[in-house]
């Protein structure tokens, strides 16, 4: 990936590991890759805007993920989703800011994973350790939002201890269609204590 090396290493790299995944930085070498699972068109059937048809679309996309994380004030976070044991490229998980407020920041989350671990519960691993790291910094909510049809994403937010605040309808537009879109949300506080209960502490 010709020029993109410079963007790498960074200040302060994002690692995050679950039993599963590893959850870490973009670099370079996730190019190719990242190209298979985003030219692939059932992975952005939900999300159109990400389908890349050709490598350069991918690079400059990977690109854009690679300077924000090198900003000294980061908005957003972009993290490779991989396997613990091979470090393969499974797929990546998103937050962003909506809000920054002095009490804390409103962060939108989302995910795409390639269609070799559907249905294994990675989304959720992944999502979830996005949130722990999230709420352990200024986040003072999180929230997430898919077409009401989609229902794969809306059990990954529901498991991830979200609650639907809302059905938008006729929202957006989709296969030549406007359809309703589900918005989801869970605060620190409530978070924290979903972790503590299911701790086993009272």
């Amino acid at each position: 990936m010709t020029g993109i090396t410079e963007l790498s290493p960074y200040t302060h790299p994002v690692r995050l590991e679950t039993p599963r995944l590893v959850l870490r930085e973009h670099c370079p070498e996730d190019l190719e890759p990242l190209h298979a699972i985003l030219s692939d068109p059932a992975v952005t059937w939900y999300l159109p805007g990400m389908f890349k048809r050709e490598p350069v679309e991918t690079e400059a996309y990977l690109r854009s993920v690679m300077r924000d994380a090198e900003s000294h004030h980061r908005l957003r976070y972009n993290l490779a989703v991989t396997d613990a044991a091979t470090g393969g490229l499974l797929g990546s998980v998103g937050l962003h800011v909506i809000e920054s407020t002095p009490r804390g920041a409103h962060y939108g989350l989302g995910y795409f994973l390639c269609r070799s671990v559907w249905n294994q519960g990675y989304a959720t691993e992944a999502a979830r350790a996005a949130l722990d790291f999230i709420f352990g910094g200024n986040a003072c909510r999180v929230s997430a939002s898919c077409l009401a049809e989609n229902i794969g994403s809306r059990r990954v937010a529901q498991k991830c201890g979200m609650t639907q605040e809302g059905l938008l309808k006729a929202h957006t537009w989709h296969d030549g269609q406007w359809k309703d879109c589900a918005v989801y949300a869970i605060l620190r506080d409530e978070y924290t204590d979903k972790l503590w209960r299911s701790s086993g502490k009272t």
